[in-house]
């Protein structure tokens, strides 16, 4: 079950960032921050308490202050500064070239896991992940870039690539983070649902951008564009659905089950889907070489998640 939850997950992060990538090019970096993150507030806040009221309520009680302390810096680092990082970069590179550094994450979460989670992942799991960063890494460098802005008109390639490191960088502790969350509550007797975890996790990156902005005296510069934009706000609602709604959510209901470096790593195959989504949508053809390196990370994937076993027949085999 947890494989399929971060399928879906990696389905529908790859879906968002094209609307992401169109809507960060109409409204700029900082205001598609804000309206997305006050909008999958909005939702969020529905759809959980719709679910179960009395379980959302008990939410804001002084036992769950764990909750927000984890899950609220979750959200700092993975969404308000993550994500922020994440759209300059699809703005400045394009959906699926920047997406490569997604695979950049599952290293990031390895390290951070092993301080703040003590998961361990035997040395199978590292050649099942450097499997799969460079199989994505490949099949998205080897084909020619469809979504790329015109030259320098979004910010220099220097730029580009310093934010792809930060946001992957930022991506991989913020969900060691959350991951960090539940293992606090479940030693603690305590039960938190993903939407209310996703909820939380929302509010204080919601939270720390408007103190932000309302210390820098910034809020003219956000809200021009949302206001005459429309079809930027329009692109920006349904990459919000797909990505911190919806793919979130399914995100953390992924690292229940799993490990975090582990979910990670399903999730590094982002750019996979991305370029079969293009494949779909703008025609592009697939090359030989692309099919043997999504096969490659495909491979990594599996390896990573059958360490164990592979681990335990070389031992026997031996």
């Amino acid at each position: 079950m947890g494989l399929l939850f971060a399928l879906v997950t990696t389905l529908s992060w790859s879906i968002g960032i094209f609307p992401f990538t169109e809507a960060s090019r109409r409204l700029g970096i900082n205001s598609l921050n804000h309206f997305r993150l006050f909008l999958a507030v909005i939702l969020l806040f529905v759809t959980a308490f719709l679910i179960n009221h009395s379980e959302f309520i008990n939410l804001f009680n002084a036992q769950y202050v764990q909750a927000w302390i984890w899950f609220g810096l979750s959200g700092v680092v993975g969404l308000a500064l993550g994500d922020y990082f994440y759209f300059g970069l699809y703005a400045i590179m394009g959906a699926r070239i920047g997406s490569i550094f997604s695979t950049l994450s599952p290293a990031a979460a390895l390290v951070t896991s092993y301080f703040f989670v003590d998961e361990r992942i035997n040395f199978i799991g590292v050649i099942g992940i450097f499997l799969t960063m460079a199989g994505v890494v490949f099949i998205s460098v080897s084909k020619s870039e469809s979504f790329s802005a015109e030259k320098g008109r979004y910010g220099s390639d220097v730029k580009g690539v310093l934010f792809g490191v930060l946001a992957a960088f930022c991506q991989g502790v913020g969900l060691v983070l959350a991951k960090k969350g539940f293992v606090v509550l479940e030693q603690e007797g305590k039960f938190i649902h993903p939407i209310n975890a996703t909820f939380v996790r929302m509010v204080v990156s919601l939270t720390t951008l408007v103190l932000i902005t309302t210390i820098f005296r910034k809020w003219s510069d956000v809200l021009r564009p949302l206001k005459s934009n429309s079809a930027g706000l329009k692109y920006a609602a349904v990459g919000t659905f797909f990505g911190p709604v919806f793919g979130v959510c399914m995100s953390l209901y992924t690292i229940t089950l799993l490990e975090a470096t582990v979910a990670q790593t399903i999730f590094s195959l982002v750019p996979v889907v991305a370029a079969l989504i293009a494949r779909y949508f703008y025609k592009e053809k697939f090359t030989l070489a692309s099919v043997i390196a999504t096969l490659i990370a495909v491979a990594g994937v599996v390896l990573l998640i059958r360490r164990n076993e592979v681990l335990e027949c070389m031992y026997k085999i031996n």
